[in-house]
């Protein structure tokens, strides 16, 4: 009975017991803030994959949503499982797939059309259509007919294509293709180049040979956008590897706690049944010497056990140790990948949206704003009015002065009208020497003022530029406001009519409708 009264003794086996449970409360604690990193991470992370394709889009919110709610080993692995099998399938689908109608049309047209200006005219058509989705069927079939409805019944190969068909009509075609298209950076000079030649080309101009560059062009652009593609498909390929080896990582982790907290357990149980027999025995011994003995066995089994735990315990956490530091790396590792990517697909994001010549928004960029504003004038009525502006004589300033010249012009006059519009206004170059602005809570009478100053402006400007002044350059503007019933198609054509008016009436006008 006086073992119990000593509080030293007591005491000892007590605070090694407790000891041992802080330091597996700290053990917990780390692994848990660890795991929330993690969880952090693969969220950032997949944020960053966020935008390549629609069906990977709603796994990675899946996987995000599950995350925000702690780690489910069965569940995130059933979401990466998921997220591979679909991103397995969109790297199988044929790519031609979708544009399978405009493939059957070409191959049709081209074996009934045999001529060298009429193959040369489709496959140059064939391949642009192939190399944007944004070109629609009504500029597609109206270059079809344009090249179809021309008198090539002439086998002679001596005859010039610029006398069998109408090469205005195929340059403004191939003209309206190149705008619509989405041109890489790499290939602007090529394409300026291009679109110079288009422009300017007449009867005594060697057409085939424009043609040859205008393909050429198109398929250094398609090879560039394949190449693009497979690039985001690696990439997709490493994040879901990447993913897979932290849901694997996480897994063995969390495996590791549970086998942790399971030896605790174990541990507690344990002594405190041999707490509780000691008592017993120690309550119910009638000599001194039989309790020595009941208490010297008891205290020997508890030691045991407790070195036991104890060498356990410390093999357990050297292998937990060792995969939460690999864990830690890879998370690193991946939160610099994830930054650098951010980087990347901002500056991609800022090169796709920006004209190269004019750092103004591009068409693409237009046709985004468009929408919201579009969406925000049928929510809440408030007014919205659009100007297309066009540059007066531009043709000829090019052939006047040079490529280069009219290069600057057009980087100054997007710089006036830049600097001279309100911020809330949106301008962006449209194509060529067009511009188009959206002006928010502006009423068609506010915006025809705002034109007439801008007009003003780009008229009492000084272009000179190397030496070089041209007469005054000037500008002309179609102007409209949304009307009830109104789509985005319809007010760009009443702007666009009001343009060709202004053009009419003698340039240097803004006109509405």
């Amino acid at each position: 009975m006086g073992f119990f009264t000593k509080d030293a003794d007591q005491d000892k086996w007590k605070n090694k017991y407790l000891k041992l449970f802080d330091e597996q409360q700290q053990f917990v604690i780390e692994e848990s803030e660890k795991q929330a990193l993690l969880c952090k991470t693969i969220i950032r992370l997949s944020l960053a994959a966020s935008g390549f394709d629609a069906q990977l889009d709603a796994h990675l919110q899946n996987i995000r949503a599950h995350l925000e709610q702690g780690i489910n080993n069965n569940i995130l692995k059933q979401d990466l499982e998921n997220f591979a099998t679909v991103l397995g399938d969109i790297n199988t689908i044929s790519p031609q797939k979708h544009s399978l109608s405009t493939e059957l049309l070409f191959n049709f047209l081209l074996r009934q059309y045999t001529s060298t200006p009429h193959q040369a005219a489709l496959q140059a058509l064939k391949i642009a259509s192939e190399s944007s989705d944004i070109v629609n069927h009504e500029q597609l079939f109206g270059t079809i007919l344009a090249i179809l409805n021309t008198d090539l019944s002439s086998t002679d190969p001596s005859k010039s294509i610029t006398h069998t068909i109408d090469i205005k009509i195929v340059s403004n075609q191939l003209l309206r293709l190149l705008e619509a298209i989405d041109i890489p950076i790499v290939f602007n000079k090529q394409a300026q180049a291009v679109k110079h030649e288009l422009m300017t080309v007449n009867d005594s101009t060697p057409f085939q040979a424009v043609l040859d560059k205008s393909i050429n062009l198109l398929l250094k652009v398609k090879q560039h956008n394949q190449l693009e593609r497979q690039d985001i498909d690696k990439f997709l390929t490493h994040i879901t590897q990447q993913l897979t080896e932290l849901g694997q990582t996480v897994h063995g982790a969390s495996e590791s706690a549970m086998e942790s907290e399971l030896m605790r357990n174990k541990l507690d149980s344990s002594v405190s049944a041999q707490m509780e027999a000691l008592q017993i025995s120690s309550s119910t011994a009638t000599k001194l010497e039989s309790l020595k003995e009941i208490i010297n066995e008891r205290l020997v089994c508890i030691t045991l056990e407790i070195q036991d735990h104890t060498q356990k315990e410390s093999i357990h956490r050297k292998k937990t140790q060792l995969q939460l530091e690999e864990l830690t790396l890879k998370v690193k590792h991946m939160e610099a990948e994830s930054n650098d990517l951010k980087v990347k697909l901002k500056q991609a994001s800022d090169q796709a949206l920006r004209d190269a010549l004019t750092k103004l928004p591009n068409r693409l960029a237009y046709e985004d704003r468009l929408q919201n504003e579009f969406a925000r004038w049928k929510r809440y009525h408030m007014p919205l009015s659009m100007i297309i502006w066009d540059i007066d004589l531009f043709k000829r300033v090019n052939d006047e002065f040079g490529h280069k010249y009219g290069d600057e012009v057009l980087k100054i006059i997007s710089k006036k009208l830049s600097e001279h519009c309100r911020e809330t206004d949106f301008v962006s170059r449209f194509g060529g020497e067009e511009f188009i602005m959206l002006l928010p809570n502006t009423d068609k009478q506010m915006a025809i003022r705002l034109a007439n100053q801008l007009r003003y402006i780009i008229e009492q400007t000084d272009f000179n530029f190397n030496g070089k002044q041209s007469t005054p350059i000037t500008i002309s503007c179609g102007i409209t406001e949304f009307i009830e019933d109104d789509s985005a198609e319809t007010a760009f054509d009443r702007a666009d009519n009001a343009l060709y008016r202004a053009k009419q009436q003698g340039r240097n006008l803004c006109c509405d409708d």
